[in-house]
């Protein structure tokens, strides 16, 4: 009787979802448990709940210091193959173009320690991949996408490589994802040039707070190297957020006790402007420890192509 049931049961898939759909599910449902399925899932045990968030604290940073597959993994004549040459800089970049039906352009950026990324290591079923390469800032480690010592000559090299690329396909809608100093700059970017949609994780949202917590007179911190030492000037965010004509849609997922950059203190204030300009977004926070989350390139195709499928966005009253 069990039999025939699920028998129906993958019939009645087959006839609502069709059979690609369908068989999908049926083989999920094989190799997989429905709990392993759940993003919760895939989250580190060891950060959930716990109270000794110090003593995790400590355990990640050593685990990134003593990392060593993305440094002998990294090959930058074939990860980002490609160059400009723009106000007598050069920025080197990625581009993977889609496998499939082409509905837009990624603007994907790594995280901090450049030296460290691979590239963009496959490319996207319907989306173009282009994946700047940033080794300016301190010891070339990366300046957020934006710039040094208060001048952001990063961000127009990315703005002339993005409208390089887009003046190729006029009107083409394109997408900003990334992580960390790479979420800073998928928000960044994507605000300030009018991204279709923003998918990003672990963000830096404030820059002058970070720079308060490495250490407002330390030469080795990071973020100090994009401040202009005599006028101040630093990327500000927020700033550019409240300003913004229209935000785009923003996907966002975080532990709650990120420890190099605290949801609470970097990007809830963020959302508290979207919430404000009633602009729509979605948020993955978990309650754990660690700088990172369960975000997927996987998941940011399929959120970009919701947003194509619902734009324009429907109207009501």
């Amino acid at each position: 009787m069990e039999y025939l049931e699920r028998i129906r049961a993958f019939i009645g898939r087959f006839l609502t979802l069709g059979p690609r759909e369908a068989l999908r599910k049926a083989l999920r449902g094989r190799l997989f448990s429905p709990e392993e399925l759940l993003p919760f899932a895939r989250i580190d045990k060891a950060g959930l709940f716990t109270c000794d968030v110090e003593a995790l604290h400590a355990r990640d940073r050593e685990k990134i210091r003593t990392t060593s597959f993305l440094m002998e993994a990294s090959q930058v004549e074939t990860s980002y193959p490609h160059h400009i040459e723009f106000e007598s800089r050069i920025l080197r970049y990625g581009f993977l173009p889609a496998t499939g039906v082409r509905q837009g352009l990624v603007l994907l950026l790594h995280g901090h320690d450049a030296f460290l990324h691979m590239g963009p290591l496959r490319p996207w079923t319907h989306f173009d991949v282009l994946a700047p390469w940033d080794t300016f800032g301190y010891k070339r480690q990366g300046s957020w996408f934006w710039g040094e010592k208060g001048d952001n000559f990063t961000d127009r090299l990315i703005y002339k490589l993005l409208s390089s690329h887009l003046d190729e396909h006029p009107g083409r809608p394109w997408f900003a994802m990334g992580a960390s100093m790479g979420g800073f700059g998928a928000l960044w970017h994507g605000i300030k040039y009018g991204a279709r949609a923003i998918y990003t994780q672990c963000p830096q949202v404030d820059i002058a707070r970070k720079i308060h917590d490495f250490g407002e007179t330390e030469p080795t911190n990071p973020y100090r190297h994009l401040r202009n030492p005599e006028s101040g000037t630093l990327p500000d965010l927020l700033a550019l957020a409240n300003a913004a004509s229209q935000l785009p849609p923003l996907m966002l997922i975080q532990n709650q006790f990120d420890f190099i950059n605290p949801f609470a203190d970097h990007a809830w204030r963020l959302l508290d402007i979207y919430n404000n300009r009633r602009t729509w977004y979605g948020l993955r926070v978990h309650p754990s420890i660690g700088h990172g989350g369960d975000g997927s390139q996987e998941e940011a195709e399929l959120y970009f192509r919701s947003v194509l499928d619902k734009n324009p966005p429907p109207q009501f009253g």
